[in-house]
């Protein structure tokens, strides 16, 4: 667990996990509430989360923080990981953007979905694109269909959007970073297999695209 002792809101951070029994093994995890679309650590507030661990090797029972973004665009620590974060959420950002430009264009242009198919058959293999491949796999009724398709386009249009607007919203002011850790309080942690989050993206933006169509 991580507590947040600052008076400032936090929305990411980066945890460098270790064991006291061999120190000189680390690795790092990235948390993101901007990315993860869940709420950042308040002051005074705590994030817990299952942590990646090797099979033969000892636990991490010790938390750093060695970098992060306060919610008020200023960032903290080491500046590579500082980087890694923002470059982060600019490929999410632009990623989403990618794909809901081929979305409007199949939209303005009436596309079928054979059409959608072949158009992000070339495009980067995003979590967006993803979902757009997933959903239209999912839906071969959408071949006779085209109000259905439309629809379930739209829901992935909207959700891309928005999910885009936030990220760009939450860019931080690099030119207001401090150096150095942070004042957190760590406990010991639970370390388990931890997913990527691109599949945790894929399953809502699917899942919510196939609910909203069906409703």
């Amino acid at each position: 667990m991580v507590t947040n002792l600052t008076g400032k809101t936090v929305t990411a951070c980066v945890l460098e996990l270790s064991s006291s029994s061999q120190s000189h093994r680390k690795s790092k995890t990235v948390w993101d509430a901007v990315l993860q679309d869940v709420q950042p650590i308040e002051p005074g507030g705590s994030i817990s989360q299952y942590l990646s661990h090797v099979v033969g090797n000892p636990l991490p029972d010790k938390v750093d923080v060695v970098a992060g973004v306060w919610a008020d665009g200023e960032t903290f620590g080491d500046s590579i990981w500082v980087k890694n974060i923002l470059e982060t959420r600019e490929m999410r950002a632009s990623a989403y953007e990618l794909a809901a430009t081929v979305l409007q264009q199949g939209l303005d242009q009436n596309w079928t979905r054979n059409q959608y198919v072949q158009a992000i058959s070339d495009k980067p293999n995003s979590g967006p694109i993803i979902a757009i491949r997933s959903t239209l796999q999912a839906n071969q009724q959408f071949a006779e269909e085209p109000q259905l398709l439309r629809g379930a386009i739209q829901v992935l249009l909207e959700s891309f959007r928005q999910k885009s607007a936030q990220i760009r919203k939450a860019k931080p002011n690099t030119s207001a970073a401090t150096p150095g850790k942070s004042r957190y309080r760590t406990s010991s942690i639970c370390a388990t297999w931890q997913l990527a989050a691109i599949f945790d993206l894929l399953k809502f933006e699917h899942v919510r695209a196939l609910s909203m169509l069906r409703s």
